[in-house]
């Protein structure tokens, strides 16, 4: 029997208790991994890295702590550059659309930069609300529930 112990902890017999900082954890080191080459984890695509950085940001706003903290302050630089370039404000749906482009649209020889630039997509995602949060948090939600019904 599954049962959810509190609100971002899940326990149960066959996985133990995980909590969303476990699974931000997990995911993360998943992205790194994938991002250098790993002969187990075929995170390898463009478009894998980039939606899987996108997930990985929202479970870790959703986290809280530390892990909020870091994808704020990585979501923060390109508001700052923009202010400070004496742009006008795009809005936070501006920027996720901006930097999510940024991260699927051109060939990147190095799967760094779309994981970078979906890191920093994800917490504007969230932030507009709209199509985007609502796909990030039932993404967020399910890993939340995982194995939830057994």
């Amino acid at each position: 029997m599954l049962t959810l112990a509190a609100a971002p902890t899940l326990k149960g017999t066959w996985l133990g208790t995980v909590t969303l900082s476990g699974i931000a954890a997990c995911m993360m080191l998943a992205l790194v991994l994938g991002v250098r080459g790993s002969d187990r984890i075929k995170i390898n695509t463009k478009e894998k890295v980039a939606g899987w950085a996108l997930l990985t940001g929202s479970v870790c706003l959703a986290a809280g702590g530390n892990w909020h903290d870091a994808i704020t302050g990585i979501g923060s630089i390109p508001q700052t550059a923009v202010a400070q370039g004496g742009f006008n404000d795009w809005g936070d749906a501006g920027y996720a659309i901006f930097l999510t482009l940024c991260a699927f649209g051109p060939k990147w020889h190095k799967l760094r930069w779309p994981a970078l630039f979906a890191l920093t997509a994800s917490p504007y995602w969230v932030q507009a609300g709209g199509v985007g949060a609502v796909i990030l948090n039932s993404a967020r939600m399910s890993l939340g529930h995982l194995g939830a019904g057994a």
